[in-house]
């Protein structure tokens, strides 16, 4: 890959970084909110719903930006799940290389910070340069050890938000901006970070495995 298309794929992945820190500022504000004060509530629901709203707007264009740009430089923005084995030398010195670096574990607030690594059930993955990526690439991971147990968590009312948002289904049109793990299981990735860890948390516990099991390394910038 040439200077100017690496350039070119880190401008498409800064739109979804800013997409991602957009919908964390939203939740921020939001939760902010003294919602024991009725008037606060009702300037912060007005709020809510004009961010939203020009939201949506930025999240079109962002798209179609990044479909144009695809389209006519030939770059594209790989987000791919990658296999990795557990005994393979070259995951080995990765997570050798990746313990040398602060851990974070999956339960903590990540607000307004983007990952770079993460380890599971003893494999590791590089070059997760946002949420969206890591989350597909999870998933895709977790897929991987019981795909029954995953696709069972499109039909589970529980997983259901209160406002009826699903995050994980059988059919892409039922989620905002799907992305597809297997045959007939699509996740959800119109999220923020921490709503990113939160499926995560979720499909561990499918797994019936522990939150231990993944670890998180974050970028060492100043906006981490």
């Amino acid at each position: 890959m040439t200077a100017s298309e690496k350039t070119i794929e880190s401008i498409l992945t800064d739109l979804t970084n800013v997409h991602e820190n957009l919908l964390s500022l939203s939740n921020d504000i939001w939760n902010s909110i003294d919602h024991n004060n009725p008037e606060k509530l009702d300037e912060g629901y007005q709020f809510k719903k004009e961010f939203n709203r020009l939201l949506d707007d930025f999240e079109k264009n962002k798209n179609d930006i990044s479909v144009l740009v695809s389209q006519f430089t030939g770059v594209k923005v790989d987000e791919q799940p990658i296999v990795v084995e557990k005994e393979d030398s070259e995951n080995q010195r990765l997570i050798k290389e990746l313990n040398k670096n602060e851990p974070h574990e999956i339960d903590e607030d990540f607000t307004f910070k983007r990952p770079t690594a993460f380890i599971f059930n003893g494999c590791a993955y590089t070059e997760m340069n946002n949420w969206t990526k890591l989350y597909v690439q999870f998933v895709a991971s977790a897929a991987k050890l019981n795909p029954a147990r995953i696709k069972e968590m499109a039909d589970k009312p529980e997983l259901i938000s209160k406002q009826n948002k699903k995050y994980y289904s059988a059919d892409k049109s039922e989620l905002r901006r799907p992305a597809k793990i297997m045959n007939d299981f699509f996740v959800e990735t119109n999220l923020c970070a921490n709503d990113f860890a939160k499926r995560i948390i979720e499909i561990i516990n499918q797994l019936g495995m522990k939150t231990s099991d993944i670890t998180i390394y974050l970028r060492q910038d100043r906006n981490a």
